[in-house]
C-alpha cells in the first residue's frame, strides 16, 4: 500500500516514514507550505499564493498516485479535501483540543473527524475530545526515537539545576506552571537554579517573577543535549505528557510529572507504569504531586529504566507496527 503522510507535526510524519521506509514499505511525507518570514511585506501576499498553488499542484500529483493519505492535523484537510482522496486522520493536540470549539474552525473540524476512514490521536486527554465524533477513533502515542537523544549526564551539580522542558502558556498549564514556580522559590529560595524555554506567552513572568533561566530556542540536537544535563525534569502541569516529557525521561534524567488519573488508567501500554516521580494522581492534585516528587528528587531518588520504557512504547519502530494494523483494517486486507 503506497500512503502519503501530509505534514510533518512534531516531526512524528517523517520519524514514520523514515521507519517505514527502512522496513520496505512505501510510504513518503509531503509537508505543508511555509511561510518565508524574510519575504518582503509588499510581496508577502503574491508570493504565499504562488508557493501554496504550487504545493497543491505537488500535492495532487503525489496523492494520485498514493493509496491512502495519512492527514497530521484536522485543520490540514482545508487545504487536501478536494482531492477527494480516502484519508485517515492523525489529530495532535491543539487542532481538536482548541480549534474544535472555536467557532471559525468548528465546522471544519467536526467534518475532518467523521470524513476520515480512521481516526488516531496522539495523547490520552484528547479522547474527551475526539470519541464523540469518531467512536472508533484509537489512541496512537505520540513518538520519540532514543537513538536521536544523548544519555544523561550524571551532574551533581551544586545548586541543583531544575528542567522545564515546555512551554510557558496554557496549553501546557498556564497559571499552575506559574504557582509550581512560586512554591519552589518559597521553598527553596535560591538553593536551586530554574531553566526553561523562552517559548510561550507566560514565559517573561516566569523569568521576572521567579528567576527562571530562559534558554532562547534552539536545533532539536542542542535541546536534546540540554534535556540530559539537568539534575531533574519538571513537566507541563497538563496532566498529560507530551514529547518534550518523553524525551527527558529517554535521556534519563530523573523526571517529575503529574499524570491525571482520568487519562493515565491503565488501559494502554502508555498509560501505566510511566517512570517518573509524582505519577498518577487525582485532577485536583496535580500542583501537590508535582511538588512531592520534585521533593522526593532533590532528596536523591532517582528514576531507572526509563528510556527503555521511551523504547518499548514510543518508538518509530511500534508506531509503524501500529498503524500497518489500523491502514490494514481500512483497507480490508
Amino acid at each position: 500500500m503506497k500512503v502519503l503522510h501530509v505534514n510533518d507535526v512534531a516531526r512524528i510524519g517523517s520519524a514514520l516514514v523514515r521507519q517505514a521506509r527502512s522496513i520496505g514499505l512505501d510510504w513518503t511525507l509531503y509537508d505543508t507550505a511555509r511561510v518565508d518570514p524574510r519575504w518582503s511585506p509588499r510581496t508577502r501576499a503574491l508570493r504565499r499564493a504562488l508557493r501554496g498553488a504550487a504545493w497543491e499542484a505537488g500535492l495532487a500529483r503525489r496523492a494520485l498516485a498514493s493509496d491512502l493519505l495519512d492527514i497530521h492535523g484536522a485543520t490540514v484537510t482545508a487545504h487536501t479535501r478536494w482531492l477527494r482522496r480516502p484519508y485517515v486522520l492523525h489529530l495532535h493536540g491543539t487542532d481538536i483540543r482548541v480549534r474544535r470549539y472555536e467557532p471559525a474552525y468548528t465546522n471544519l473540524v467536526e467534518r475532518a473527524v467523521r470524513e476520515a476512514l480512521d481516526v488516531y490521536y496522539t495523547t490520552p486527554d484528547l479522547a474527551e475530545h475526539v470519541l464523540d465524533l469518531a467512536p472508533a477513533a484509537t489512541l496512537q502515542p505520540v513518538i520519540v526515537d532514543v537513538g536521536e537523544l544523548p544519555r544523561a549526564v550524571d551532574t551533581a551539580a551544586a545548586p541543583p539545576r531544575i528542567l522545564f522542558p515546555s512551554r510557558w502558556d496554557a496549553a501546557k498549564g498556564g497559571d499552575m506552571q506559574l504557582e509550581l514556580l512560586a512554591a519552589l522559590r518559597d521553598e527553596y529560595g535560591d538553593q536551586i537554579v530554574l531553566e526553561g524555554l523562552d517559548w510561550g506567552e507566560n514565559a517573561a513572568t516566569a523569568a521576572r517573577d521567579f528567576g527562571v533561566v530562559l534558554r532562547q530556542r534552539m536545533t532539536h540536537d542542542d535541546y536534546a543535549r540540554w534535556l540530559g544535563s539537568g539534575s531533574l525534569a519538571v513537566g507541563q502541569m497538563s496532566g498529560y505528557m507530551s514529547i518534550s516529557e518523553l524525551e527527558a525521561i529517554a535521556t534519563g534524567t530523573t523526571t517529575v510529572m503529574a499524570l491525571n488519573s482520568r487519562w493515565y488508567d491503565g488501559s494502554h501500554p502508555t498509560t501505566r507504569d510511566v517512570p517518573v516521580l509524582g505519577g498518577v494522581t487525582a485532577p485536583e492534585r496535580l500542583l501537590e504531586t508535582t511538588l512531592e516528587g520534585v521533593r522526593e528528587a532533590l532528596a536523591g531518588v532517582r528514576v531507572q529504566g526509563g528510556r527503555e520504557w521511551v523504547e518499548a512504547n514510543h518508538s518509530p519502530a511500534r508506531a509503524v507496527e501500529r498503524l500497518q494494523e489500523r491502514f490494514a483494517l481500512v483497507s480490508g486486507s
